[in-house]
Parts: structure tokens; sequence; C-alpha cells
């Protein structure tokens, strides 16, 4: 199905004539939210059709993508496994104990071995284990997963018909950097994407254009990569960033997740407010879901994203 678009029609650009959507991709399906449902689809089919045992994959303690392939597999009935960044995380933690609780198998290992990948004899050994997984890796970034979120550029599209190339703007958080490499290749000449990474390491501009041209089998074509926005590193805490989705989320009624959205958004309206756009420009930002973060962030650091709502 395609996810809606919200108009949000307080911004800072609205003075220029600048019309801003959030498309709302943590809608986009019940149980597996936003992007790793965009990322899982194929997979879940290949699944069905009986082609593998279940799925193997990578991720941190807190990751959206463990959250989401063990939730996939309780919902579609097929055995998940997960090798996890970190031999003394805690597999209680709100993330880790929702996974075991679909189901999922959880090996953690030092972050050593987990960094050095294939070319770890503890991670060779484990492939061999579950020799019969689909073997997905960290985020799900998957030629076919990239060609899936090209979808996403589709039906914003579709949703906005009639909008010049010049003047139309896509929005998207990036870790690591395939949803974004999907929305690029997908949207083609026919816009610009900006892309916000979520921190300053592990993406950047020629690992998008890479899996553009691997995916699609072209020429890359131009985007912008934002990466004044990490706040530093990949879960940081900030309290004006905090303050900012607690006033996003009562002017529009949308919870942007800590990690990603926030950031993206943060980033947008700085940019709106410097002029970066053209006066009439359409921009569509692309929420992504990860709203189990949250949980997260609230055992980390004691943050209530309603506290100051009620």
């Amino acid at each position: 199905m395609s996810s809606p678009l919200t108009l949000i029609s307080d911004h800072p650009g609205k003075k220029s004539d600048i019309t801003l959507y959030m498309k709302r991709d943590d809608l986009l399906h019940p149980v597996v939210q936003g992007n790793k449902w965009r990322k899982l689809e194929p997979l879940v089919a290949s699944l069905q059709q009986g082609k593998y045992q279940g799925i193997l994959t990578f991720g941190g303690p807190f990751s959206n993508h463990i959250h989401a392939v063990a939730s996939a597999g309780r919902h579609f009935g097929f055995p998940t496994a997960a090798i996890i960044r970190g031999s003394s995380v805690d597999v209680q933690n709100p993330t880790l104990a929702h996974a075991q609780a679909c189901g999922m198998q959880l090996i953690p290992i030092s972050k050593k071995e987990y960094d050095a990948g294939n070319s770890s004899e503890e991670v060779k050994a484990i492939l061999d284990q579950y020799a019969g997984h689909y073997h997905l890796p960290e985020g799900g970034a998957t030629r076919e997963a990239m060609l899936n979120c090209a979808k996403i550029s589709a039906e914003i599209l579709e949703q906005t018909p009639g909008i010049p190339a010049a003047q139309r703007f896509v929005a998207v958080p990036a870790g690591t950097g395939s949803t974004a490499a999907g929305v690029v290749g997908g949207l083609g000449d026919q816009g610009t994407v900006l892309v916000f990474p979520a921190a300053n390491y592990g993406i950047s501009e020629e690992r998008i254009r890479s899996g553009v041209e691997m995916a699609f089998g072209k020429t890359c074509p131009p985007f912008q990569c934002q990466n004044g926005y990490t706040f530093g590193h990949f879960a940081s805490f900030s309290p004006e960033l905090i303050e900012l989705t607690r006033e996003f989320l009562s002017q529009t009624g949308i919870l942007l997740d800590p990690v990603y959205t926030s950031k993206m958004i943060w980033g947008l309206f700085d940019l709106l407010e410097h002029g970066h756009f053209p006066e009439g420009a359409v921009i569509t930002a692309v929420h992504t879901g990860g709203l189990q973060g949250w949980d997260g962030f609230k055992q980390r650091f004691g943050v209530n994203i309603y506290e100051s709502l009620a």
C-alpha cells in the first residue's frame, strides 16, 4: 500500500510560499514500521515461498532493524536470529527484550569481532551454523531493499503531480544509506533529494552513490548530503532536539523518532530559515519510523517524550 502525506502548515519557509509535506511511512505497516517494511517486504515474500529457513541478521543493542526483523518473524511465522554488537549488552533492554519475546535468538559478540564482519572466525562460525537462513546485512541494506525503497519516490510523484523538477525536493534521513539510495534512484531527475545522515560516520555520499549505481544500473543523479545536523554522534542526546520533537508533536500530532527523523526536521527547518530553497518549492520529508527508539531513550536518558505535553 501507499503511505499518506500530511501537510505541515507551520514551518520556517511558509513566507516564501514553500509547501512542506511529511510522507508517513511510520503508518505503512501495523507491525513492521517505516522504511524497515520497505526493506523487508521482498525478503518476506521469499521466506513465504520457502526459499530460506529464516533470517540471520546483525545490529546494535537498540537497533530499529533488529526490532523490525524480530517483529516480522513473529508476524509472518519464520525463525529469526541476530548477531548483536557488544558481548556484554543488556539483553533485557526494551529493544532486545522485545526481540526475544518475538522468538529471535540473540548472539552477542565483542565489538571487535562484530566490526571485523565476515573476516572474523567467530562470525564465520555463526554464519555456518545458520547456513539455511538468509544472511541479512546490518540495516537490511540489500539491492532488493534499495529497489523497493524507490517506491517511496514513485508514490510521492503520484501524490504531488505537476511540480517542476527545479521546485521538487525530498528529504530523507540515513543510517546505512540504503533507503536514501532507493529514494535517489527512484526520483531520478524529477527533483532533488536531501539526505540527512544520523551520524558523521558509516555513511557518505560515495556510499549512497555506489548503492544507486549498483541497484539501478545507472549513473547516480545529483543529490545533497546535509552533514551538519548529526548532533555529534549516532544516538546522541540533545535537550534542544528533544524540545523540537515535543513542539513538532504538539503542533502536528506527528511523533518523530529520536535518532533519524528528529535530526532531519531540525536540519530541514534550519535550511528553510536560511533560504536554502527557491520560492514556491514543494518539499516532502520522509518519516522512516523508528519510534521504538523512544523506549531506549527513556531507559538510557530518562526521557519521556510526552512529559511536557501532559
